[in-house]
């Protein structure tokens, strides 16, 4: 909790620098590994439009399998978002200086497509994701935010939508991020995938 009440202070003068940032440190990462999709079975799920502050643990989106452990990605020294470790390739990375899943405002989570020892990452499959299909973040508190997918987007990195990506939002919603595009010359993807989705219930065991 001392997590989110300092995140909380830091987060009107980080807000900017963090939403420049996220598009060139989302990595490219993909598909993760087959998952058991049984959790659901004796959960209960009620509508909600915005939920109370919980660090996010895990990610599932059963329609493109992923089930992906949560880490944490902040600032570096230069004010630039971290980009997810390159060791968890199968991970995802929650961004701490912005909202949790489910709290009002655009939390952000991204993940590698690919990396140079593994082809195919958590977020290999981001860009098939179409409307309306189903994103759950498990959170500390116990819950588990769920969301529908609105929109997925292909946005070049020298012309990001940050206000439309990262710009303040009335409602819980979440951005899910990876590379995509073209290959450069020196081998990194031109372009950011964008997963816009929005909170539409909470699920309790």
């Amino acid at each position: 909790m001392s997590e989110i009440r300092g995140r909380r202070v830091r987060a009107a003068t980080l807000a900017m620098v963090a939403a420049v940032s996220v598009a060139t440190a989302a990595g490219c990462s993909s598909q993760a590994k087959d998952s058991a999709q049984s959790a659901g079975n004796a959960a209960h799920v009620t509508s909600a439009s915005v939920l109370q502050p919980s660090v996010p643990d895990h990610l599932t989106i059963p329609s493109i399998k992923v089930d992906a452990n949560l880490d944490t990605v902040g600032l570096d020294g230069s004010g630039a978002m971290q980009t997810p470790p390159f060791d968890k390739p199968m991970d995802a990375s929650w961004y701490k200086e912005g909202p949790t899943p489910g709290e009002k405002g655009a939390a952000a989570i991204a993940g590698h497509m690919d990396t140079p020892q593994v082809e195919k990452a958590v977020f290999y499959n981001l860009k098939e994701l179409k409307k309306d299909q189903e994103i759950d973040i498990r959170r500390e508190d116990g819950t588990t935010a769920v969301f529908k997918v609105d929109d997925v987007e292909t946005y070049k990195k020298s012309d990001f939508p940050t206000q439309k990506v990262y710009g303040k939002t009335d409602k819980a919603e979440l951005r899910l991020i990876t590379c995509g595009g073209d290959l450069t010359k020196d081998r990194h993807w031109d372009s950011n995938v964008v997963v816009f989705a929005h909170l539409t219930g909470e699920e309790t065991a």
